[in-house]
């Protein structure tokens, strides 16, 4: 588990930021889940259960930095199997994936770990709806609803 301290906070304000846009570029491109989703140069493996050490300020976001980095390897999946149609590869990230759904790091988004987990082992086509059917929504839950957060003036979610 990484731990944000004062002295490393710049870097989750900045996994932050990569957050955001990718937020919106689910929300603009796709109103959901797609190919090529622009997930920024942050390593979601590293916030997925990310906690703070002391009070950061200005204050850091934990929320929306462990559910945008499961949203932004929900997305690793998604290009994944548009591209290669079954996950199940032998490579380093899916090594990775495999082993943070191992340690139970996606606890606060237990859906998006379990629609994971089911990717891994349902071995569908391109051609199945199965896989967009799962992450639609996930995507209203997550994405959708920060942005309706926002529109009310409430950004914690």
């Amino acid at each position: 588990m990484h731990v944000i301290t004062h002295d490393n906070a710049e870097e989750a304000r900045q996994a932050l930021r990569d957050i955001l846009f990718l937020y919106v570029d689910l929300a603009e491109s796709y109103k959901g889940f797609g190919h090529g989703i622009d997930t920024g140069t942050f390593d979601p493996f590293r916030f997925l259960d990310v906690e703070a050490e002391e009070p950061v300020n200005p204050p850091v976001d934990l929320n929306l930095l462990r559910q945008g980095s499961a949203i932004a390897l929900l997305c690793g999946v998604y290009d994944l199997w548009n591209e290669a149609e079954d996950v199940n590869i032998d490579a380093p990230w899916i090594e990775r994936l495999r082993n943070a759904l191992r340690q139970k790091r996606f606890a606060s988004c237990p859906d998006i770990e379990q629609v994971m987990i089911e990717t891994l082992e349902h071995h569908s086509r391109f051609d199945d709806p199965w896989l967009g059917e799962q992450v639609q929504p996930l995507y209203e839950k997550y994405v959708a609803a920060y942005f309706a957060r926002l529109a009310m003036g409430h950004a914690a979610g």
